[in-house]
């Protein structure tokens, strides 16, 4: 008995330092690729916080495959803590959307609180940039019943303006009184293709799964954009490209449309890697070029009269 306790005693030392060489090994890379955490059992210095990023870069960048990361990479293992090197290698494998940046740049965000607004049977709902750490349910909430609580609006406008991007998720809840039921947006990256649903009034597959309520609201839609409208902003705007009932105003946008992960580090740094270029219900596939409006913002009040008159 005892000889077999020990056999068994030495396999699982074996398989525990198996698992424990794969984690110290694979963790870092696979971890943040795979799993959307990097895992660092110990030793995070500068070079290996760096390698691990390049390397999450290669797997899961939408240009990961490219020759520009190719060379970029290996300028970048010649001396992985080079900051210009690994920033270079960063934006080959994921484009002008991907960067690095620490958690105090990130915190010195200041977002605005989305608002809606009626007057003279027209729905005017801002939608601004919302952080990942934001109170996304009361960002949807404020959105979705506002738009609801009057069913007597003869329109709406969706202004997004200077909407720089963020958790996609609540933008979505907030407006999917506005949007049908189905696949909305959809991700195109080299792994394949995933969805995002909206069902009632909630919303999965497009940062956080969020729910809200107050049904849906059959109205024209305005839909306003400028050039600081990017990233999730960007890919709200998508979700209302092909519906019969809209119309786009403004500004052609700034061109990142396509979707990030955030991952974060043990030195207080973060890496947003672009791994998906976003394709409307149209089958129209958008990345790093600006979407157009159908008119200028000045044609807005005349489209509204003739919705409202």
């Amino acid at each position: 008995m005892k000889t077999v306790l020990k056999i068994f005693g030495g396999l699982f030392l074996v398989a525990l330092i198996a698992v424990v060489a794969a984690v110290y090994f694979f963790g870092p890379s696979y971890g943040g690729a795979l799993l959307g955490k990097p895992y660092f059992l110990f030793n995070a210095s500068e070079k290996r916080i760096n390698t691990a990023m390049v390397d999450t870069a290669a797997i899961s960048g939408i240009y990961g495959e490219s020759e520009e990361f190719q060379r970029a990479r290996e300028a970048f293992k010649e001396d992985p803590t080079n900051a210009e090197l690994l920033d270079a290698a960063i934006d080959a494998a994921g484009g002008k959307h991907s960067n690095i940046f620490s958690a105090e740049k990130e915190k010195a965000i200041e977002n605005t609180e989305p608002s809606v607004s009626f007057e003279d049977g027209v729905l005017r709902a801002t939608v601004p940039s919302i952080g990942r750490h934001d109170d996304g349910q009361a960002y949807a909430d404020t959105l979705a019943q506002g738009l609801t609580a009057h069913p007597e609006a003869c329109a709406a406008v969706v202004d997004l303006r200077g909407n720089g991007g963020g958790d996609m998720g609540p933008m979505y809840a907030g407006l999917s009184p506005l949007l049908p039921d189905g696949t909305v947006l959809s991700f195109v990256s080299r792994m394949g293709t995933t969805d995002v649903t909206i069902d009632g009034n909630s919303v999965t597959g497009g940062g956080t799964p969020t729910t809200t309520s107050g049904g849906k609201l059959e109205v024209p839609v305005a839909v306003l954009t400028d050039d600081e409208t990017a990233s999730s902003g960007e890919a709200t705007l998508l979700a209302f490209r092909g519906l019969d009932n809209v119309r786009t105003f403004g500004e052609p946008t700034a061109g990142y449309a396509s979707a990030n992960v955030v991952l974060d580090y043990p030195d207080g740094r973060s890496l947003m890697l672009t791994t998906a270029k976003d394709k409307a219900r149209t089958g129209e596939e958008f990345a790093e070029d600006p979407i157009a409006p159908d008119a200028p913002e000045s044609e807005l009040d005349g489209w509204l009269a003739s919705h409202c008159s």
